[in-house]
């Protein structure tokens, strides 16, 4: 059965900018180009050339990139022409395959933030992307709350698209801009507009305000549009725009669309997705969503005992698709909740299979119930939970041995005259027959007494120069004034691997040194460094 193509349009560079906290820088911009490029979308949306230094100068040279590089601006000004419009002037002078104009499609719009009429607004459309396609360009025109213009004025907003179709758009796509339409308001929508414009040149554009950019855009290809447009992790202004990282694996994976479309991302490239997912927030500086569906790492987690044992027998009970179609894995997590079946399953991930009937199987659910009841939590910890099985199991290496440590923290006057707070850390070591000491300041008494652990482990020292902290969490696992404290570490060395450790204590300090002590131990474990 022949399928109908469906065209990927991310706009990752511009949409995603709009997200509070993201910064995009020129390399940034260039590492995620890459980055789209190689997961096969059909078109990357690169910013607004001349709206400001940065996507001036991306736009500047020739990208290399396989996709269509697009340029994103906004149409005629009114009262002047396309061809002496410094706005348009600036796209078409952009090294881009085509251009995506933005024009208001519903009148209120037009009028309250225009301040033109409705027949100006027709002809910014006509002229701008008559303009565009005259210069050899391929065109786009995003018709802003086009659904909200709909409901209000079927007849202008429907214009507006016919409009831009007629002057020779490749894509018209239609904006749900503020996010508010329904899933059953679009499908029913689009519905109309196919009657006008052929669902081969209309695209959707989905913001996610009431959590439905997804369903939306899924939606609109069931009433005809053959463009999605979408972000990576679904990063946006406000709520941000449809996920095309769960989008992708949808339309590939699940026979209702599989079976209907192809799409530009194959089966291999697919198997990337969950590594470019954190590839992105790497970049950014931000934690991954840990729940987002297919690639979060807890998509394909299973806690409770009795569902463990499901999907040990049976993967997809709990599975939707395989985890391994998105690059993610299974995890069974070990919990006080959990059963042989969890233990058995992490055990064997992890290169510590042992048989369901062997009597230390039971010590170490014992041990680990033990544990929990005291505050730590393995669930997040992968690698303290493999150091506990390992000891139980065999034996942990006493690589070094921590004889002492001290913090202090000093708020005090520094030589400019600035009030601040400064931490320093003592750490005493011993290696072998070695007694190592070491003092590091740092950022806060983790930090420090972090820096001052690593400071010098004697041979084992090229072992740990890899590392880098890269996240830190605290818990207030028991309230009072007796309160025990939890402290979760995630560090990754040079290799790309992860790992979580976890510390208890009621002094944050001393929960913090815990986990610290077990990521040191783990790495130098995993290292098959020698005692």
């Amino acid at each position: 059965m022949t399928r109908d193509r469906l065209y990927l349009f991310d706009t990752t560079l511009r949409d995603g900018a709009q997200t509070t906290g993201v910064d995009f820088s020129l390399a940034d911009k260039q590492a995620i180009a890459r980055l789209l490029d190689d997961l096969g979308v059909d078109y990357v949306e690169g910013g607004y050339p001349g709206a400001n230094p940065l996507d001036t100068q991306f736009f500047s040279q020739p990208n290399g990139l396989k996709a269509k590089f697009t340029a994103f601006g906004m149409t005629k000004r009114a009262g002047r022409s396309a061809a002496n419009d410094p706005g348009v002037a600036g796209l078409l002078d952009a090294e881009a395959d085509a251009i995506c104009f933005v024009a208001k499609s519903w009148d209120h719009q037009v009028r309250m933030a225009l301040g033109i009429s409705l027949e100006e607004n027709l002809d910014s459309i006509r002229d701008s992307v008559a303009t565009a396609k005259a210069r050899g360009r391929e065109v786009l025109l995003d018709c802003e709350h086009f659904f909200d213009g709909y409901k209000a004025n079927p007849d202008y907003a429907l214009a507006c698209a016919r409009t831009a179709h007629e002057a020779g758009a490749r894509w018209v796509v239609l904006c749900d801009t503020n996010g508010g339409t329904l899933p059953h308001e679009v499908e029913r929508i689009v519905g109309e507009v196919v009657k006008v414009i052929p669902g081969s040149h209309l695209g959707i554009h989905a913001h996610n305000d009431t959590e439905q950019a997804v369903a939306n855009s899924l939606a609109a290809v069931r009433a005809g549009v053959r463009q999605i447009q979408g972000t990576l992790n679904g990063l946006g202004e406000r709520c941000g725009n449809a996920n095309l990282t769960s989008l992708i694996p949808t339309l590939l994976l699940k026979p209702a669309y599989a079976d209907r479309f192809e799409i530009g991302v194959d089966a291999a490239r697919l198997e990337n997705l969950t590594r470019i997912s954190r590839k992105l927030d790497e970049l950014l500086n931000r934690m991954p969503d840990h729940h987002a569906p297919y690639v979060g790492s807890s998509a394909f987690a299973t806690k409770a005992g009795i569902h463990a044992s499901a999907v040990m027998k049976d993967p997809s009970t709990y599975e939707h698709v395989p985890p391994e179609s998105v690059g993610n894995r299974r995890k069974l997590l070990v919990s006080d909740q959990a059963g042989k079946s969890n233990i058995l399953a992490e055990l064997e991930r992890l290169g510590l299979a042992i048989d369901k009937d062997d009597p230390r199987l039971s010590r170490l659910l014992g041990a680990l119930k033990d544990k929990e009841a005291q505050g730590y939590a393995y669930e997040g910890a992968d690698a303290s939970f493999f150091l506990l099985a390992k000891r139980i199991l065999g034996s942990v290496p006493e690589f070094f041995f921590v004889e002492r440590f001290s913090v202090n923290v000093e708020r005090r006057w520094n030589e400019r005259g600035e009030l601040g707070v400064f931490s320093e850390a003592i750490v005493k070591v011993k290696v072998g027959a070695e007694e190592l000491i070491s003092a590091a300041e740092g950022h806060g008494p983790v930090n420090a007494l972090d820096t001052a652990l690593r400071k010098d482990l004697g041979k084992y020292q090229s072992v740990i120069e890899d590392l880098k902290l890269i996240d830190y969490k605290v818990r207030v696992f028991q309230g009072g004034t007796d309160a025990v404290t939890r402290v979760l570490i995630e560090f990754q060395d040079a290799a790309g691997d992860r790992w979580a450790t976890v510390g208890v204590s009621d002094n944050i300090i001393d929960a913090s040194f815990q986990a610290l002590v077990d990521s040191m131990t783990y790495k130098l474990l995993k290292a098959g460094a020698e005692v």
